[in-house]
């Protein structure tokens, strides 16, 4: 067996790290599980997604449009009815009659398909006013950023697609559960050999200096790896039972979280960004805990440092979400492992930070600076191991 797999023996054979994953998975499991027969789940948009189009046709309709612009965008199904497609109608009238946990299900979807037309007529009014703001303000660097991406934004649709769902699978919790996991398997792999006293007997071999490094890291990139694949199947499969696949991709400007927001994205790609973005932040995870590691004497002092290295940047990026202007007071949260790992925040928001004469994407800086850390780490752990062999 090479050494890579020696090592990574040696990781995936510590128990408890299999048990508290079962844990965790489980424990996200009944809390995605918990709410898949709530009424928003079972009907209000799955039960209008047969008529997507029709609602969407019926909130860019000009008659429709001056309706709900002259009510101040406060208007029932009844008064929408005669301006729009009879389909809609027919559709919402197959559950009439029908009652859910207390719900009038025909009601409810009649408030939702109005609710649905009328915040999309909105999002567009507030759209275009936003872009007519700009061009009359100073020509400043976000200004500029600012009217580019609105003006080049695609076209609102409906959000009945179940991507705000989807996209938000990755905004905090499944990132804080596979980082957990990652921690609790990579804080022992230096620390191991120190308590055991086996280092300076295994670096006294005639590869021990390079090639033993080297497959300690990949064999604890390779777990870490193996944890996000795992982690983002298992919420997969729960999100495809709970809600379904998303039946059309949508542009992210169409989600109720980010319509505001100046990015150009569709939802589909962004995912996938998460899931590259969740791969990458475990990673570069993994050789920091491998460099807390490498100085350590005692498995949990190296979980505790390795902790909390990634829940500040994770409890201050959560605490200020929501923005699109990075700032030096957010730019430590914006450029975290965690954001890395989420993506929510710095890509969906499509934040910047204003550099003189420029706007700078954050996304960008946080990809730059997860790099520095991961290189940096991989070389102080180098010199930490290394420094133990000449002591010894």
């Amino acid at each position: 067996m090479s050494l890579v797999g020696v090592e990574f023996k040696k990781i995936i054979s510590k128990r408890y790290v299999w048990v508290l994953t079962l844990l965790l998975a489980l424990f996200y499991a009944y809390l995605i599980l918990n709410i898949a027969d709530n009424f928003s789940v079972v009907y209000s948009k799955r039960a209008l997604q047969p008529v997507f189009q029709e609602i969407m046709d019926a909130a860019y309709d000009p008659q429709v449009q001056a309706y709900v612009i002259k009510n101040e965008f406060n208007v029932t199904f009844d008064e929408l009815q005669p301006l729009i497609s009879p389909r809609i109608a027919q559709t919402i009238e197959q559950y009439q009659g029908k009652i859910y946990k207390g719900y009038d299900v025909e009601k409810q979807l009649k408030d939702e398909a109005a609710l649905r037309i009328e915040s999309l007529v909105e999002r567009n009014v507030t759209l275009n006013k936003r872009i007519q703001e700009l061009k009359n303000e100073p020509d400043t660097p976000l200004n500029r950023y600012l009217l580019q991406q609105y003006t080049n934004m695609p076209k609102m649709e409906p959000n009945l697609t179940r991507w705000d769902d989807w996209i938000d699978i990755n905004n905090s919790m499944l990132p804080l559960l596979i980082a957990f996991v990652v921690i609790l398997g990579v804080a022992g792999v230096y620390t191991g050999e120190y308590t055991s006293k086996m280092h300076g007997i295994l670096l006294t071999t005639k590869n021990g200096r390079s090639e033993l490094f080297w497959s300690k890291l990949l064999a604890s990139c390779l777990f870490a790896a193996i944890v996000v694949i795992i982690f983002q199947a298992l919420a997969a499969l729960l999100y495809m039972h709970v809600y379904g696949l998303p039946f059309k991709n949508t542009p992210i400007n169409s989600l109720t979280s980010f319509y505001r927001m100046p990015n150009t994205m569709w939802a589909l790609q962004f995912y996938f960004c998460q899931l590259a973005g969740s791969l990458l932040g475990a990673i570069v995870l993994t050789a920091v805990t491998l460099c807390i590691s490498s100085f350590c004497r005692s498995n949990l002092v190296s979980f505790f440092l390795s902790s909390i290295y990634f829940a500040i940047g994770a409890l201050y990026s959560l605490n200020v979400e929501g923005q699109y202007i990075s700032s030096m007071r957010t730019i430590f949260a914006d450029v975290s492992t965690f954001s890395l790992m989420s993506l929510t925040d710095v890509l969906g928001n499509g934040k910047v930070f204003i550099v003189g004469n420029s706007a700078i994407p954050t996304i960008r800086l946080t990809l730059i600076t997860q790099a520095v850390i991961f290189a940096v780490a991989i070389l102080l752990t180098y010199v930490f191991y290394n420094r133990k062999e000449i002591i010894a």
